[in-house]
């Protein structure tokens, strides 16, 4: 059995809660691998980042999902004195990996879908694995 070939994004985030959309950097992976149809399995190997798919029509979304993040974690005390507990968390919670379908070399998503990188613990330098599998 060959190895798994694996494909890394770099990114450069900005700001301490981002969702950078991804479609298109995964969507090269897929084309460069000359996959037709199978599966793209995303994952991102951070502790305080997530990826997920959601709306990329309308950017509104985007904050106001890193608005409800924010606000579904309390303000608390952690014991992890890094300052970043609730970024792993939230990390926690939205999950560091997805796996898309790939058909006639394409990633499969719905009319209004993206796929996004979520920072949660920024700026940073991150990473996004891409690994293609033929059906």
């Amino acid at each position: 059995m060959e190895g798994i070939t694996v494909k890394t994004i770099n990114l450069t985030t900005r700001s301490r809660r981002q969702m950078v959309l991804v479609t298109e950097d995964v969507q090269a992976v897929v084309r460069d691998m000359g996959v037709a149809d199978g599966l793209c399995h995303v994952w991102v190997p951070h502790t305080t980042a997530a990826v997920v798919v959601n709306e990329n029509a309308d950017p509104d979304v985007a904050r106001d999902l890193i608005a409800a993040y924010e606000a579904m974690i309390p303000n608390i005390r952690f014991a992890h004195a890094e300052g970043n507990s609730d970024a792993h968390l939230m990390a926690s919670l939205l999950g560091g990996s997805i796996t898309l379908p790939v058909e006639s070399g394409n990633l499969r998503l719905g009319t209004w879908q993206g796929l996004f990188f979520v920072e949660l613990d920024g700026p940073r330098q991150r990473k996004v694995w891409v690994n293609v599998l033929e059906s």
